[in-house]
């Protein structure tokens, strides 16, 4: 019986797979992640491979979130892949095993657009290059981005190449040692930092002017600046050990060989004038907006979730701002809960709040009336506003459930069942008419909680049963 009650009462614990954007340019990333909920042991995932991509190497992050005043602990696994040329392509529907579940993604149509800044690998590694292009063995750092806002994620990586024909062979001493005192030099001051974990040094093929090279990431990290200050780096070195040559009295086996980087500047520029300029987040977002139910009772809680997804700082994304007081309903204070990847080029997730409203009058109310979400996009260079599309009626309406909508600055659509009559009309009620209420999904959850609890009552009631009996006989 207690082992019944308490499988009853359990919380659903589901394990998702989540990808990032399907529209990108060719030099960004794109990830497929698992998020665990409520563990802390890393899984063995095999994770799918994708035509016209090249597996880069799997990250795993620990996001907390606060589901009713518990902090939980959600571990996500991350798998990097790059497009190998800009084009169309097809992720087919793939499953995960995690735990001997098996999880099941619908895949996705991947469009890789052309880089806009019209670099190729060539050219990207020319960059890399210090100053002679005629360099077998060097050290590079670099930055994704010379000018930034403040606010804006810039990525800086610290690598080491070395051609296939170097003529020597180079090892890495102390490495742990060395870069603790070089991450202190190029760490930048008042910014928020996002690290990427390098657990071993794995060899990445690549080709600088024509000339074979393998490179080797030994840091990795994505910055966000708080204030207007430009960031100047200095220039670091790396010591690594070779075999001394055979000529001469053999005095020592090894020597060791510097190489040193040279030292950048990431110029940050103030936002623009604004009421609220130094204390808006700053990136590329969109709203992706849910209700539990769209007709609610008069005094009937319904759950809001407002979802913000994009790239950016997730980790510190502020909640939306209430707009006003009013008598219509009560808003509580959300629960909040986010997910954020960091591939070292930039860092995409999302971030929702989960808010119960309970309205006190009957009627429709307008959620955009009442909840607004200001920031910055770099990418345009001005200020832009999140508002919620969706709204609520209560009472003389028959509840239509998980109404979601996606919105994209001004441009809303809404998603579910009722998408195809919403595209040809833009009231949010159009095609509920004719929607069948009749059919509704059966969550296998509940259901197993509801029978536990029936088989409960009825052996307490036999319980009951044989006890009186027991007592009527003696």
């Amino acid at each position: 019986m207690i082992s019944l009650s308490v499988f009853g009462q359990v919380p659903d614990t589901e394990i998702t797979i989540e990808l990032s954007q399907t529209t990108f340019p060719i030099e960004r990333p794109f990830t497929i992640s698992v998020i665990i909920p409520n563990s802390e042991n890393r899984a063995a995932i095999a994770f799918p491979d994708i035509p016209g991509f090249t597996k880069k190497g799997i990250s795993t992050s620990i996001s907390p979130s606060e589901v009713a005043g518990k902090t939980i602990t959600n571990q996500v696994i991350t798998q990097t892949y790059l497009a190998t040329a800009p084009g169309r392509f097809r992720l087919p529907p793939f499953d995960i095993v995690v735990n001997k579940e098996t999880i099941r993604s619908d895949g996705a149509i991947l469009l890789v657009q052309p880089s806009k800044a019209a670099l190729d690998q060539a050219n990207t590694a020319a960059d890399i290059i210090d100053a002679a292009s005629d360099k077998s063995a060097f050290l590079s750092l670099r930055a994704s981005k010379s000018t930034v806002y403040a606010g804006e994620g810039v990525s800086l990586t610290l690598a080491f190449y070395i051609a296939d024909n170097y003529p020597y062979v180079l090892s890495f001493t102390a490495l742990d040692k060395q870069l603790q005192a070089i991450v202190k030099k190029i760490r930048p001051a008042n910014s928020w930092e996002e690290n990427v974990p390098i657990a071993e040094l794995k060899p990445i093929s690549i080709t600088i002017r024509g000339k074979k090279f393998r490179e080797f990431r030994i840091y990795q990290s994505v910055f966000f600046p708080l204030s207007n200050q430009d960031v100047k780096l200095p220039a670091v070195a790396l010591q690594l050990a070779r075999p001394r040559p055979k000529i001469g009295p053999p005095t020592a086996q090894e020597e060791t060989v510097t190489f040193t980087s040279r030292p950048i500047t990431i110029v940050v520029k103030s936002l623009p004038p604004h009421p609220l300029r130094g204390r808006v987040p700053v990136g590329t977002f969109q709203l992706e907006e849910g209700l539990e139910r769209q007709g609610v009772s008069m005094g009937q809680s319904v759950r809001y979730t407002f979802t913000i997804r994009g790239e950016g700082n997730i980790t510190t994304l502020p909640a939306p701002t209430l707009l006003s007081e009013t008598t219509e309903f009560d808003i509580f204070p959300p629960e909040e809960k986010h997910t954020s990847t960091n591939n070292g080029y930039g860092v995409t997730g999302h971030k929702t709040f989960t808010y119960f409203i309970v309205p006190h009058q009957n009627g429709e109310i307008s959620l955009a009336n009442r909840f607004q979400w200001v920031y910055f996009d770099p990418q345009t260079a001005r200020y832009d506003t999140l508002r919620p599309q969706l709204r609520l009626q209560v009472g003389n309406k028959k509840p239509v459930i998980g109404v979601q909508a996606s919105v994209n600055n001004s441009v809303s659509s809404v998603t579910g069942e009722a998408s195809a009559a919403a595209s040809t009309d833009n009231s949010l009620y159009a095609g509920i008419a004719e929607m069948d209420s009749t059919n509704q999904p059966v969550s296998v959850s509940v259901l197993i909680r509801s029978i536990a609890n029936v088989l409960i009552l009825i052996m307490l009631i036999g319980m009951i049963f044989v006890f009186f009996k027991k007592q009527h006989t003696e």
